[in-house]
């Protein structure tokens, strides 16, 4: 899976690699975990060059949807559809937010994110899907995605097509825009779900975990425990397109006494122009 950054951006400390994971009973937040929940290790260090070498790349002309993460730049003009909702979210007042996003200066948010996003689309293939604004106040604990009970799930794979594998490579990508003040981080394990099946595989260790929703990255990290979470972090005013659902990931913001805000969507992305593979 081929990572790209912002041509010109600075690249020291803007990606680090774990130790590995380890399951969420082991941390102090344990209580807010879901059961069988996994997490990066906190220690973080940055890429060797070998590692550099294979993190970074160009993607090939045929390259799929699910085989590339890039971060790029947000236009100003969109981010000026925000400077409401992110006045609100610099105070950390969650109910003035909501109602931001539910009015008219939510909408005019919505309406310019969207259009920037749809100049990203492939032509082929035109679209937005599940655009959304939303705002997540940071507790610190190693990741932020909540399940229907409340509860954090940790490194999971997104499946709003439920695709069977053999799909997941091609399904829509992510684009999430960092509108806060803030920065935020991609947690990412840079491995595409067909790599994690034919590994466990070969070993023997698929049974009972061939399903792409949970399973099977679950019976991964439990296998590879000492395999890196990529940690890339998303300057405010930037974004990243990532196959979220070919992938383990989540996110992660520190504590601030801001609300972490995003604009979210779905559809068929092309790579950027202007963006660099930083392989040095």
């Amino acid at each position: 899976m081929t990572l790209m950054l912002p041509s010109g951006a600075p690249a020291a400390g803007r990606v680090e690699l774990s130790s590995g994971v380890l399951p969420a009973t082991e941390t102090i937040c344990a209580t807010t975990y879901s059961d069988g929940a996994m997490v990066p290790n906190q220690r973080w260090r940055p890429p060797t060059c070998h590692e550099r070498s294979v993190l970074y790349g160009t993607p090939a002309p045929q390259a799929r949807p699910g085989d590339w993460i890039t971060v790029l730049p947000v236009p100003a003009q969109v981010l000026s559809a925000f400077t409401a909702l992110r006045a609100a979210a610099a105070d950390g007042d969650g109910q003035a937010l909501r109602s931001l996003i539910d009015g008219p200066a939510g909408r005019m948010a919505l309406v310019e994110a969207i259009r920037w996003a749809m100049t990203l689309n492939d032509p082929a293939r035109p679209g937005i899907e599940n655009p959304l604004i939303y705002g997540r106040t940071p507790a610190g604990n190693p990741t932020m995605t909540t399940g229907d009970d409340g509860r954090r799930v940790g490194l999971h794979v997104d499946s709003w097509d439920d695709s069977p594998l053999a799909e997941r490579a091609t399904a829509p990508n992510r684009l999430s825009v960092n509108v806060g003040h803030h920065d935020r981080w991609l947690l990412c394990v840079n491995a595409p779900l067909q790599a994690m099946e034919r590994a466990l595989r070969r070993r023997g260790l698929l049974d009972g975990a061939d399903n792409p929703r949970r399973a099977l990255g679950n019976r991964f990290m439990e296998v590879f425990p000492r395999y890196p979470v990529t940690k890339i972090t998303i300057h405010p005013g930037e974004a990243y397109i990532a196959p979220t659902e070919n992938m383990l990931h989540d996110g992660y913001a520190e504590p601030n006494g801001q609300i972490d805000l995003q604009f979210c969507c779905r559809g068929y992305f092309v790579v950027p122009h202007g963006i660099s593979t930083h392989t040095r």
